[in-house]
């Protein structure tokens, strides 16, 4: 039985600590000393027959590496060449699809392998050509996304502002690949702007197993479509009107689904304020497969890409991008959305985030940032860094994330009542010095 004295003490001692919420936890394991040059934009896991690792692609070298260029794996401690690495201006995406690792962008060759330019395979031990014959200077490809359309099975979409693929200039923008021959995918884009697809996701979020695409276009199939659209395997469609700007051409730059607990929903990031023509949250929107909806106070500058990371206090959806401000308040290029709206993650990163994903690389479950920056949460930070999934705060004692009187009272409680939550020494007693480690635990933010 707990006197009242002692209690009460505890209450004082405990109240006279400062209340602390967990502080994002940033780690620059990955970015010292990183990787030279002008950035990262995509990381994909993929399993070369020696277990699975971590790679990224860009435009970058890797430091004391020889024939390293624009890709690079995550060894557990270092990065290493993939094979020679990717030849040229840059690559911008890569994608693991039956047993390989494809990648995608505007680079001359895979380590000198004839055909292979700016569309190469690598098997786990050499590139490849996939046979794109796309040296033609103005193609370029930009995004990967493997797809079932529940007819033809899982095949590679491609995307891009390529003018053929194979020698056909039928195939152009958006095409698909089987392991072996390329084709078409309802017809191509079309409009009075800088053409181009930048961005595929397949999703079955509204039920349903759907392609969605987006990028600079006004009519994807022959359907009137302002920079999204959607393909259910047999036509395209648009949604609602689609995303435009009042002023300058649109862009959508990234696509994500996920549930932020009232269902499923397509979030979408890129340059527009426009939404079905209505005023819509800048560079950022919600459809929730019928119609748009704002998300806060949106952004000054593009979203790049949206990836949904449990930072140990529930799942949230992070915004990366090149933007600086949500609505009056700084955000560096990382911003969490809360619920209510958008809030800075720390102190961001020093330039650019272009690309993230959830991996865990051999420091538990990480978001892994990719960008232009030299400097991510504070520190140096060289093209890529990662924020990490706190760990459990034992002085949480509600599980809300922060701690404040709350998390004192229920201490209290479970102490006098002798529950478990309360033998923070593990030692099954109750006494004196699990109300210092409890307090040491609150005070220190854990």
């Amino acid at each position: 039985m707990r006197s009242p004295a002692r209690t009460f003490s505890l209450l004082i001692a405990a109240g006279a600590a400062a209340s602390a919420a967990q502080a994002q936890d940033y780690s620059n394991t990955l970015g010292v000393p990183g990787l030279t040059g002008s950035y990262t934009v995509g990381f994909e896991m993929y399993d070369d027959g020696t277990g699975p690792s971590m790679y990224t692609t860009g435009q970058f070298s890797i430091p004391g590496a020889t024939g390293g260029s624009n890709i690079a794996r995550w060894d557990g401690s270092a990065w290493q060449p993939v094979g020679g690495g990717l030849i040229g201006s840059y690559s911008n995406a890569i994608k693991a699809f039956n047993g390989d690792l494809i990648a995608a962008g505007y680079f001359d060759s895979a380590n000198g392998v004839a055909g292979s330019a700016k569309l190469a395979r690598w098997d786990g031990t050499e590139w490849h050509s996939m046979d794109a014959q796309s040296e033609i200077f103005l193609n370029s490809f930009w995004d990967l996304e493997v797809y079932d359309d529940g007819m033809t099975g899982e095949q590679l979409y491609i995307a891009g502002n390529y003018g053929d693929l194979n020698g056909n200039t039928a195939l152009d923008h958006i095409a698909k690949w089987d392991g072996t021959t390329y084709s078409e995918v309802g017809g191509t884009i079309g409009g009075a702007v800088p053409l181009i697809v930048l961005d595929l996701l397949a999703s079955d979020f509204n039920g349903s197993n759907l392609l969605y695409a987006g990028g600079r276009f006004l009519t994807i199939g022959g359907v009137s479509a302002l920079n999204v659209a959607v393909w259910d395997g047999t036509a395209w469609d648009d949604l609602d009107g689609g995303l435009s700007r009042t002023s300058g051409f649109a862009q959508v730059l990234h696509m994500t689904s996920w549930d932020d607990g009232s269902g499923p929903a397509l979030y979408v990031g890129g340059r527009f304020n426009l939404a079905a023509g209505n005023p819509i949250s800048t560079n950022i929107a919600k459809w929730d497969g019928t119609s748009w909806s704002s998300m806060g106070s949106g952004f000054d500058a593009d979203v790049h890409e949206l990836v949904a990371f449990d930072d140990g206090s529930g799942e949230a959806l992070y915004a990366l991008g090149s933007f600086s401000m949500v609505g009056s308040r700084p955000a560096a290029g990382i911003a969490k959305w809360n619920g209510s709206d958008w809030e800075a993650v720390g102190d961001g990163a020093d330039n650019t985030v272009f690309g993230g994903g959830v991996f865990d690389y051999g420091e538990g479950p990480a978001l892994v940032l990719g960008g232009s920056f030299t400097n991510a949460g504070g520190m140096s930070s060289s093209k890529v860094g990662a924020i990490l999934a706190a760990d459990t705060c034992p002085a949480d004692i509600n599980g809300d994330g922060s701690l404040d009187f709350f998390d004192v009272s229920a201490f209290l409680a479970a102490f006098a009542a002798e529950e478990p939550a309360a033998d923070f020494n593990g030692d099954g007693s109750y006494d004196f010095f699990d109300v210092s480690d409890f307090l040491g635990a609150f005070s220190a933010g854990c």
